[in-house]
This record gives structure tokens, C-alpha cells and sequence, in this order.
């Protein structure tokens, strides 16, 4: 694609950062438009049609598993998201089951499209999570048919290794005194060989109240981090929705004096006017975009860059395919990407695929440990079909194995039983 190497002139950037500018700028949409038609499903690995005959939602209390067969006896499987999927899956079962059965998964692109933006009273988080746990199945399928990793199916291979960021302990930083909070991910810095970690700034409410859970400890956090961990530990931040456009500011200033890499979601994740006017004070490259839903949304935020890098949740936005667009206008506007994953079930596996073939990626991407914890809390059994789970010095290898690279326990599999419509 040569739409990047062409867009210097609407979104200027140098090599080594972001050219952020004081005037704001008037954004040209038609590169980003240009990319967004492009197709992303490698549809020419499957030179016959590959008609979805069957989709099962199986259930095990809080837990949902997905299970997909084509007519010739592909199947694949994934595993719902560990906390949103109970509130939304008859979604799952009343509006995806009986639009894709019958359909030919070569146009999973088109597919997509339709469902996501039609549905104009079932958009938000909760169905999204839904497209991507149906995507995440039908990729394993189609990868298993065809002999090559999930990612292989949306892009050629950029990424055989990838380095992590840590992204936990999330209710550690906030509720914990920063001594404490910091020895905690210290155990799992030793533990990975991490070289990049992200901490968790303010109460975390999404209500900009600029509240800390005790007065000062955001940026006795932001010292002590630099201090315990050193010059050369890449830090970053996420304030999860907790300031005013002042008080993201002030804090922004405090995280510059220390070299931090990137400031994440300073205030409630919709309020992208005044998020443009933080980004226009602050040299920190600013972060975000984890909660949103919507693809002519992240058009807009990577028009205007109100993010230098952008975070789709792999879940949360609705797929690897959508998530691939996003990530293709970034790389036209010169702006990095990083997807956002969740703690527990198999996030880190779909991450690993996602960022193997992403184009713009961020050096580091959200890691929360080898956690594979289900919605019910009970670890799920599964195996790489090739290369062993493991960080060394802070890099994961991307599993080369068919679909998405892992076999779950067939038992495991078995303790869920199919709902009925």
C-alpha cells in the first residue's frame, strides 16, 4: 500500500516524533476514505466457497464459547470476552447466528460491515463484543481450512516477535500506596523481562473529577516509578477518564519532566473536543480510543489527530477486521497504533495475531500476563499448536500455528452446553 509514503503533507510527523502543532489543522478525509475501501480478508486462499453451515454459542454459567463448522467440517473456536458477554449474548443469538449461517465466509469483510453498521439500535460495546467473538471463530475456521495463522488471513507478516508492555494491576495503582502498587508489577517486570509499563493515573471514575484516592498520589506514582525502575523502563500512563482539561494538563506536564511515552485517556473517553484541546498543550503523544465503537469515529479522531496513537479494544470495537482498517488509516496519517486487549480469557492470543500483520505498531502492546482466566474464573486448558507461551526479555513469539495457533482441552470444552433459541 503506498498511501502512507503519500501522506506527509496532510499530516506532517518527523522520525523521531510527532510534529504537534499549535494551530489546529483542517483534516482531508479522502486518503482515509481511500482506506477504508480497501478489502482486508485474503478472500484468494479460498478459491471455493466456504458456506458457514452451523454457529453454536455454548454456555457454562458466566462463560461463552463460540463454535463455528462450514459445510466440508472446518470448525472454529473461540472464547467470549471474560466480563461483557453474559449482558449481551442474545445478541449473539437473535441477530449474528441467523444472519451469517448460509453465508459464504469469503465475504466476512462485507459481512462485517453490514452487521455492525446496520444494527443502529444494538451499536455499543456490548454487541461489538458479540461481532468479535463470532470474527474470532470464523478466523480460527478459516486459518484451520487454510493452514496459516489467524493474522496471515488479513496481511502478510510484519511481526514475528512482539514486545509487551505491561497493563496490569490495574485496581493495585489506585487503591494501593505507589510503593506497594510499583513492588507488585516489580515481580512481574523480573518475571518477563519487560522493558515497558503502564501505569493507572487518578480515580479512574470516567467523570473527570479530578480526584485522587488520596491527594497527591498520582504524582508521587509518577516519581517513585521513574525513580524504582530506572531511566531506561519506558513508562506510560492511563487515566481511565479522570480529569478536567486543567488538571489533565497539569498532570501531562508532570508526566513530560519524567520521559513518559505516552499519556492515555486523561479524560472520559468521549470527550474528543476537549481530549484535542489537552493534546494541542501537552508534547506527550496522547493515547486512547479503547472504548470506542464506531468506525466513522476513529475516522474522525485520526483526521484530526486527537490521539498520536490510536487503541481500538480487539473486543470492545468489533474484530480484527475492523481493528486492521483502523490501523491502516492510521499508518496513511503518519499516526502509530497499539490494540487494546482485556485481562483473562484468550486476549493475549488474539493481540498476538492482531499485531503479527498490523501495519503502524506501536514498539510496545498491552501484555497482562499469561492470564487466561474465564468469566467463570477457571483457567482455561490450552496449548500453542507450535511455539510455547513465554516472555523473554519483554518479547512474546506470535504462534505460527493454523487458525489462531492454540488447541483449548476438548474437555473444557464439553463443560459448556449449546443455548437454544
Amino acid at each position: 500500500m503506498t498511501l502512507a509514503g503519500g501522506s506527509a503533507a496532510i499530516w506532517p510527523h518527523t522520525a523521531s516524533g510527532f510534529d504537534k502543532r499549535e494551530q489546529a489543522r483542517s483534516a482531508d478525509y479522502s486518503v482515509l476514505d481511500k482506506v477504508l475501501k480497501l478489502p482486508v480478508l485474503k478472500r484468494e486462499l479460498f478459491p471455493s466457497p466456504v458456506i458457514i453451515d452451523k454457529i453454536e454459542l455454548l454456555q457454562d454459567r458466566k462463560n461463552f464459547i463460540c463454535r463455528v463448522r462450514s459445510k466440508e467440517g472446518a470448525i472454529g473456536i473461540s472464547i467470549g470476552h471474560p466480563f461483557i458477554a453474559m449482558n449481551s449474548f442474545p445478541m449473539f443469538m437473535n441477530i449474528l447466528i441467523p444472519f451469517f449461517t448460509g453465508r459464504d465466509a469469503r465475504d466476512l469483510d462485507e459481512l462485517i460491515y453490514v452487521v455492525s453498521e446496520t444494527r443502529v439500535k444494538n451499536q455499543g460495546i456490548p454487541f461489538c463484543v458479540q461481532i468479535a467473538t463470532l470474527e474470532f471463530a470464523i478466523l480460527d475456521m478459516l486459518g484451520n481450512l487454510a493452514g496459516v495463522p489467524a493474522g496471515n488471513l488479513l496481511g502478510d507478516i510484519r511481526n514475528r516477535e512482539v514486545s509487551i508492555y505491561l497493563g496490569h494491576h490495574l485496581s493495585s495503582f489506585r487503591n494501593l500506596e505507589p510503593e506497594q502498587s510499583l513492588e507488585l508489577m516489580h515481580k512481574d517486570i523480573i518475571e518477563t523481562k519487560a522493558k515497558a509499563v503502564k501505569l493507572r493515573a487518578g480515580r479512574g471514575d470516567n467523570l473527570a473529577s479530578d480526584i485522587d484516592n488520596a491527594p497527591g498520589r498520582t504524582e508521587k506514582l509518577i516519581r517513585l516509578a521513574r525513580e524504582k525502575y530506572g531511566d531506561k523502563m519506558v513508562l506510560m500512563i492511563d487515566g481511565n477518564g479522570s480529569y478536567s482539561e486543567k488538571e489533565a494538563i497539569r498532570i501531562g506536564k508532570i508526566l513530560e519532566e519524567y520521559n513518559y511515552y505516552f499519556y492515555e485517556e486523561p479524560l472520559p473517553w468521549d470527550w474528543y473536543e476537549e481530549q484535542k484541546q489537552v493534546e494541542q498543550a501537552l508534547s506527550i503523544p496522547m493515547a486512547g480510543g479503547e472504548e470506542e465503537f464506531g468506525m466513522h469515529a476513529f475516522r474522525y479522531l485520526i483526521g484530526n489527530e486527537v490521539f498520536q496513537i490510536v487503541q481500538p479494544d480487539l473486543f470492545y470495537f468489533g474484530g480484527m477486521i475492523r481493528t486492521m482498517k483502523v490501523a491502516r488509516m492510521a499508518q496513511a496519517a503518519g499516526l502509530r497504533i497499539t490494540p487494546h486487549i482485556s485481562a483473562g480469557g484468550l486476549g493475549f492470543v488474539y493481540m498476538l495475531q492482531m499485531v503479527s500483520v498490523c501495519p503502524a505498531v506501536e514498539k510496545y502492546h498491552e501484555f497482562k500476563m499469561f492470564d487466561t482466566t474465564d468469566a467463570n474464573g477457571t483457567i482455561i486448558p490450552m496449548v500453542s499448536k507450535a511455539e510455547k507461551f513465554e516472555s523473554i526479555d519483554g518479547v512474546i513469539n506470535v504462534p505460527t500455528g493454523s487458525g489462531m495457533g492454540v488447541i483449548i482441552d476438548s474437555d473444557y470444552i464439553n463443560t459448556h452446553k449449546a443455548i437454544r433459541i
